[in-house]
């Protein structure tokens, strides 16, 4: 890669940096949606609870890594040294590190490359974990179906004139996920839900992920629809924080944020066995499997020692995001809907070219209008 002086007199988006940034997305379209989750988790989730001394061993999709090509082109153009340039050579870096983590699938490369990614939780932050753990949990009634989930939110999405975002139903491990590429919000199958988080994926989905991919897309450069390097911890806090906003964030949750980050940490040290363990000690059997495979998918023998650690960053993000909240005010939620952006990044935006003032977040109006009659319904 060759780096060059910024021509800083030039008024025109620089076409090295469009076209590097076009290249970069095509690449990062090749990682696999939920790339590392089992595929043969409900066979092994039996054996696990019929045999007294069985750890699940996964079995992962194969996936095609066929980008060199696309790798070169990025390679050989010529960047300057502007901000979004060197924005972009760290998010290529870390399409390198995911390519490495998935091909590495199932054994010790996974572990390292998912370690080097996202990070392994803080001493702290697992001592304010257990601490939530601790909290008695309250009554829940799960009531709603998944196509009651789905119907809910396609009424919500049009409401908000988003038309083109579709709602599916998937088989998945996470409650909710949003895929950017495909615009879809998807909901897990099989799956009974609570009245508040009818609430919940509305605010956490939406308000969060969708309006900042809504607002990305606005932006010249498709690296703020697709993440900045290291967005994903301010993304996955800010979704948090919006729950809060919009009194969706209850003690239930909280524990499962809190359950991510111990399960996490023990399946550094631990096999799943002891992780779901100690998991039981704190939940149903169901939740307890759970939070145990969301720490140990990737991994083909769950015996060992290793995690999937993308998980802590949800609590993690929630404090660091209200932290920043509670000192900038509504000023420094706007300047959080630029795109996928991280809290490490705001200070950059005016240095960037082009960049459009965010129009759409949780405390516009419309949005508001929306959730407001999404809580009545629901109270």
């Amino acid at each position: 890669m060759v780096i060059m002086a910024a021509h800083k007199d030039s008024d025109d988006l620089d076409e090295n940096t469009l076209l590097f940034d076009r290249f970069l997305f095509r690449l990062e379209k090749r990682i696999p949606f939920l790339g590392m989750n089992p595929l043969n988790e409900d066979s092994e989730k039996k054996k696990f609870f019929s045999e007294d001394d069985y750890s699940p061993r996964f079995r992962y999709a194969k996936h095609s890594f066929k980008y060199a090509n696309l790798l070169r082109k990025c390679e050989e153009l010529k960047l300057d040294e502007s901000v979004i340039n060197r924005l972009l050579l760290q998010k290529l870096q870390k399409f390198k590190k995911t390519s490495a983590m998935l091909q590495g699938l199932g054994g010790e490369e996974f572990i390292f490359f998912s370690g080097k990614i996202f990070g392994v939780p803080s001493k702290q932050l697992v001592s304010k974990a257990h601490r939530i753990l601790k909290q008695a949990p309250v009554s829940d009634d799960k009531k709603y179906t998944s196509r009651q989930v789905v119907s809910h939110l396609r009424r919500s999405l049009k409401k908000l004139g988003l038309k083109e975002w579709g709602v599916r139903i998937k088989s998945m491990t996470a409650n909710a996920a949003v895929n950017m590429t495909s615009k879809k919000v998807f909901v897990k199958k099989n799956e009974f839900f609570s009245r508040n988080f009818l609430k919940r994926v509305v605010a956490h989905e939406i308000g969060a992920h969708v309006l900042r991919i809504m607002n990305g897309e606005k932006q010249p450069y498709i690296l703020f629809r697709r993440g900045l390097p290291g967005y994903l911890m301010t993304e996955e806090g800010l979704a948090v924080n919006i729950e809060e906003m919009f009194d969706c964030l209850k003690i239930n949750t909280l524990r499962a944020y809190a359950a991510r980050v111990v399960s996490v940490d023990l399946s550094l040290k631990a096999g799943f066995r002891e992780v779901f363990g100690h998991m039981k000690e704190y939940f149903d059997d169901s939740l307890a499997w759970r939070f145990t495979v969301r720490a140990k998918r990737g991994l083909t023998d769950t015996s060992l020692p290793g995690a999937y650690t993308k998980d802590h960053l949800y609590l993690k993000g929630y404090y660091e995001v209200k932290k920043f909240l509670e000192k900038k005010g509504g000023a420094g939620l706007k300047k959080l809907y630029y795109g996928k952006i991280g809290l490490e990044h705001i200070h950059l935006m005016p240095q960037i070219k082009g960049l459009k003032e965010p129009d759409l977040t949780p405390a516009s109006k419309d949005f508001k209008k929306v959730l407001s009659k999404v809580m009545k319904r629901f109270d």
